[in-house]
């Protein structure tokens, strides 16, 4: 990866603005900090822009013709991450940062990590490197799965997991064979480990910055010490939702199916 630059929260908010995209920006500062005053912005932009010029990425020639005081090569940077069509956001329960992935061109797009919402880092990288990236990330280990665990849910047995006192209600309206039950079983234990939550990988789509981005596609799963769970929707026709229980090889090959997804956008 081609290491581009770190920054906090309000330095990204201050790069955004100046560069032309305050609606942006606006976002970016209040997901860390939360709604501010009028005043309060302005002293956080006034520290801001200080810390800005000690990491020598303001232009005090271009400020003084009345530009924008940023160097070319970071006005390029954000106009290509504001302005990116194609985005790929990892979530990590486990974790206090998320992976985004903005397509920038061709092959070349841009990893963001974010960590507690407060520091940004930036590198280029190539579409063939996604999934090794992801992978990386999320750093599951080799495990070996004794033998396979799957069962089938309706969507709105699957829909229901996401609170523990609808275990019952989803038993009543799932017909488990007993195999089933004790896959079932196992993925609810590694479900509360994981505070009921599954972690996921989604695509969007942003067709502009006025506009809220589009959901592509979405993988749910989660780590288990057994493997990795994989949800999948098949055209069962009232189980359609498949949670399997991967070994690491299949996962590999997901994020494989991802990199080879994130590739067709340069087309």
């Amino acid at each position: 990866m081609d290491y581009i630059m770190t920054c906090t929260s309000a330095e990204l908010a201050l790069l955004v603005t100046l560069s032309g995209y305050p609606g942006v920006a606006k976002g970016i500062a209040e997901a860390s900090v939360g709604e501010k005053r009028q005043k309060e912005w302005e002293a956080i932009m006034e520290v801001t822009t200080h810390q800005l010029i000690l990491k020598q990425l303001w232009d005090d020639e271009k400020e003084s013709k009345g530009e924008i005081p940023l160097k070319d090569e970071i006005q390029q940077f954000i106009q290509r991450y504001v302005e990116s069509k194609w985005m790929i956001r990892c979530s990590n329960k486990g974790q206090s940062n998320i992976l985004m992935l903005h397509h920038i061109e061709n092959d070349t797009w841009m990893s963001h990590i974010i960590d507690r919402d407060i520091i940004h880092e930036f590198a280029y990288t190539k579409v063939a490197d996604i999934p090794s990236i992801i992978r990386n990330y999320y750093s599951f280990t080799e495990e070996g799965i004794e033998r396979a665990q799957m069962f089938y849910l309706s969507d709105q047995a699957f829909d229901l997991l996401s609170e523990h006192q609808n275990i019952k209600k989803v038993r009543k309206i799932s017909s488990f064979s007993p195999e089933e039950e004790q896959s079932f079983q196992l993925f609810l234990d590694d479900l509360e480990s994981q505070g009921w939550s599954l972690y996921n990988i989604s695509m969007f789509y942003n067709p502009s910055i006025e506009r809220d981005p589009i959901l592509e596609n979405i993988v749910f799963f989660l780590p288990s010490r057994r493997g990795i769970w994989v949800v999948e929707y098949t055209d069962h026709p009232t189980a359609p939702v498949k949670i399997e229980l991967n070994t690491y090889e299949q996962w590999c090959d997901l994020l494989n199916g991802i990199g080879y997804e994130a590739s067709g956008v340069n087309s």
